[in-house]
């Protein structure tokens, strides 16, 4: 009878016992994240590297020479200029992380800041922000749950923070995307630190299975950190060799120029010839003053902003924030306001110089040509005076002394509605 019972449960009692120690289990037994694996990982901008914590974690605590640089799409255009070629032929002692993929915006770097927590103490971050992102709506439900991290969030509901105005305000943005509403755990976890008043204990039941659902998320981290694809570093090491071999500044904008002249046709906004016939000519009739009513200075994204700036503050760490250059020629010919734009860069600019962190204004190029190879994403001239910016940066040794947050900040806030409340 007993053979009989164990040949029934028992491979069902063994296999759950492998599955705890799997999951309770220590890290160590996935073997940790190599330094190979973090080399790649530094250009790859993968998912499992952006939305993971292990490499991130590893990176930051191994190598002092990487430097995080948190962006969304424009840092995947590698060309010779790129500051992770740029580093590198110039044995500049630092090499640019790259943090952020199409569509990431401030708010899922917030979580990101927060995941990766006292590691960032002290080190040096470049935070490239883009106009685009701020729209009236915020970040779209479809770029942030395309974007969005399960493990970060849990990550962050399940910190023991004490419930400040901006950890309050943050859960009820991440509240108002579907992605997070439909994880009812995760969600459970945020409507607690959101509500007003004393922080109340969520019941047993969630708190055991939002822990059981991070651990779960963390291993599958681990087991993710081990198959990294999509590194550009190929292409780092094939563009190394199309740069002079002494640094001068001015020879290689004048190489960016050039370069530029290559790529771009007729076009009269100095676009990227491969790009403006395949993207935008066989409508171009059609865009002509079709963004009239495009505007940047009222966001939510403004409030998200400030988010990533305190979570900054709190780990101390020094932080230079880039705002990039538009196409000037091809914002007249979609008829959006120059003002409107400006608006923009005094509002973003001010925000982020009055608290204390360093900052690149590129508006004043956004006429300029060679400086984006398409209607947003930088390139050739661009990044040739981001690499400047960047060097300066880590040479400056001085250290930040930020402005506290004003208390009411976060509670003058009002989350946009939803196009969906909108119907």
């Amino acid at each position: 009878m007993k053979k009989k019972l164990w040949m029934t449960f028992g491979p069902l009692l063994i296999a759950g016992a492998v599955f705890l120690f799997i999951l309770f289990g220590p890290s160590s037994i996935f073997g940790g994240v190599s330094t190979s694996t973090v080399k790649k990982s530094a250009t790859s901008m993968n998912p499992a590297v952006v939305q993971g914590v292990a490499i991130q974690q590893k990176m930051l605590a191994t190598d002092k020479t990487y430097v995080p640089i948190f962006g969304s799409s424009e840092l995947s255009r590698v060309d010779r200029f790129h500051p992770n070629v740029f580093t590198e032929k110039y044995n500049r002692g630092y090499t640019p992380f790259l943090i952020g993929r199409p569509g990431t915006q401030s708010l899922s770097h917030y979580l990101d800041i927060k995941a990766m927590g006292s590691e960032l103490k002290g080190k040096k971050v470049v935070f490239v922000l883009s106009p685009q992102w701020f729209q009236p709506a915020g970040v779209d439900d479809g770029h942030f749950g395309g974007n969005f991290s399960p493990l970060q969030a849990y990550k962050f509901a399940l910190s023991d923070e004490h419930p400040t105005a901006e950890r309050r305000y943050a859960a009820r943005r991440l509240l108002s995307y579907k992605v997070v509403k439909n994880d009812t755990t995760l969600a459970a976890l945020l409507e607690n630190i959101a509500s007003p008043g004393p922080k109340t204990e969520v019941d047993t039941f969630t708190k055991t299975a939002a822990v059981t659902q991070l651990k779960i998320l963390q291993r599958k981290d681990d087991l993710d950190s081990k198959f990294i694809q999509g590194s550009r570093e190929e292409k780092v090491q094939k563009n190394l060799k199309l740069l002079p071999d002494t640094l001068d500044y001015t020879k290689l904008d004048e190489l960016a120029t050039k370069m530029g002249e290559e790529k771009v046709g007729p076009n009269p906004f100095f676009i990227k010839d491969s790009y403006y016939k395949k993207k935008l000519e066989p409508t171009i009739n059609q865009l002509k003053d079709s963004r009239t009513n495009l505007s940047y200075d009222e966001s939510p994204e403004y409030s998200d902003l400030q988010l990533v700036m305190d979570a900054f503050k709190e780990v101390g760490a020094d932080v230079l924030f880039i705002n990039p250059p538009v196409n000037g020629p091809w914002y007249d010919y979609i008829g959006a306001s120059r003002e409107k734009l400006q608006k923009y860069y005094d509002k973003s600019g001010k925000q982020v110089t009055e608290q204390g962190f360093h900052y690149y204004d590129m508006s004043s190029y956004s006429d300029t040509p060679y400086f984006l190879e398409d209607t947003i994403h930088l390139s050739w001239r661009g990044w040739v005076a981001i690499d400047k910016q960047i060097d300066q940066f880590m040479n400056d040794k001085a250290k930040p002394e930020y402005e506290k947050t004003p208390k009411q900040f976060y509670f003058n806030q009002i989350l946009p509605p939803k196009k969906e409340d909108n119907k």
